[in-house]
């Protein structure tokens, strides 16, 4: 069962498999990163709230990093199983 739609299957069957790695790995650092990035703001909002600061301004940062790292993850698992399958 392939989970990419056959439309963006086909777009990255096109992209050499060096590049492909190379592009997996940069949206996998990514992916990580934005992980980082949303620990960071839990971490934020819970010292705002301990000195009567309200965390909802860390919304959007949480929901942008969020849409950030869910993306970058999907495309760095796209990209590389077109690394790993053979030529």
């Amino acid at each position: 069962m392939n989970i990419v739609p056959s439309r963006i299957h086909d777009q990255v069957s096109r992209v050499d498999r060096n590049y492909s790695l190379a592009i997996g790995i940069a949206a996998g650092l990514t992916a990580i990163w934005s992980l980082y990035r949303v620990f960071w703001l839990f971490y934020a909002a819970a010292t705002f709230s301990t000195v009567g600061w309200s965390p909802v301004s860390l919304v959007v940062p949480l929901v942008l990093w969020g849409v950030i790292g869910v993306t970058s993850g999907l495309v760095a698992v796209v990209f590389l199983q077109r690394y790993a399958k053979e030529p």
